[in-house]
């Protein structure tokens, strides 16, 4: 009997690119670098689902709830923070741990204030969010990509505090966790703008990576943000869509400034 594959945004527990070819690649994957490192692009990184933790830190990355995590995170400036808008809606005000590797603990936190959704969020299209801050904090900040540096079948990672389970049950882990694969497509899920398509890595994301950072290797020579994790397969395996983030940089620079 065919296994059955439900198509989902990943929870909240837990245009640039069209000509992409999808060949010979297949499995998706949450966080950056075959060490967590941030180096050029090289051998591929473990599994997500299963897999193996970041070891050096990751400043612009963040836990929307920190200990009582509901998704993943960027912060793109000094008061706004880049996820999923399926993970966050009008009235929220979750607590914001940015910049440690372990969720429940360190870095530097701040309370949302104010949630602002994609005007045309109907997911999964345009499933991407602000989350704006209650003071600055000052970090390293995500850098977002433009139209030149996405390029096809490019090096890809990805990060998350998604759950470690195909089936997305068990305990999330409360340190992040990484997994490289490559730029495979825009046609794994109906979105419209088309998201980007991770796979061809050895790991996948699960519950809980919503919201969090699909980073490129430019080919200017550098990790960029590219995407937002918006939707996967459940059991996972096989792809991750990531809003284009390309797609809404107007939107975001009238909002952040950047």
């Amino acid at each position: 009997m065919r296994k059955r594959t439900v198509i989902r945004r990943l929870p909240l527990l837990g245009a640039a690119l069209t000509a992409l070819a999808t060949s010979a690649l297949a499995v998706p994957a949450a966080a950056h670098g075959s060490t967590g490192q941030d180096t050029a692009p090289g051998s591929v990184g473990t599994r997500i689902v299963g897999g193996q933790f970041v070891t050096v830190q990751k400043p612009s990355i963040a836990s929307l709830g920190g200990a009582n995590h509901r998704c993943t995170s960027t912060i793109i400036a000094p008061r706004w923070v880049l996820t999923a808008a399926h993970c966050v809606g009008p009235g929220d005000r979750p607590l914001v741990r940015i910049g440690s590797l372990d969720r429940t603990q360190g870095g530097i936190t701040a309370q949302a204030v104010n949630v602002v959704q994609h005007p045309n969020y109907n997911w999964p299209s345009n499933d991407v969010a602000l989350v704006q801050l209650d003071r600055n904090v000052n970090t390293t900040y995500s850098p977002l990509a433009s139209a030149a540096d996405l390029a096809q079948n490019q090096t890809a990672e990805v990060y998350g505090w998604g759950a470690e389970r195909a089936d997305w049950g068990g305990p999330l882990p409360t340190r992040l966790k990484y997994a490289r694969g490559a730029m495979i497509g825009t046609n794994c899920t109906p979105a419209n703008p088309a998201v980007l398509c991770f796979g061809a890595g050895n790991g996948t994301t699960a519950g809980g990576d919503s919201g969090g950072p699909l980073m490129v290797w430019s080919p200017s020579g550098r990790w960029v943000q590219a995407g937002v994790s918006a939707v996967g397969p459940k059991p996972s395996g096989g792809w991750s869509g990531y809003t284009n983030i390309v797609n809404s940089r107007a939107w975001i620079r009238q909002i952040t400034g950047v």
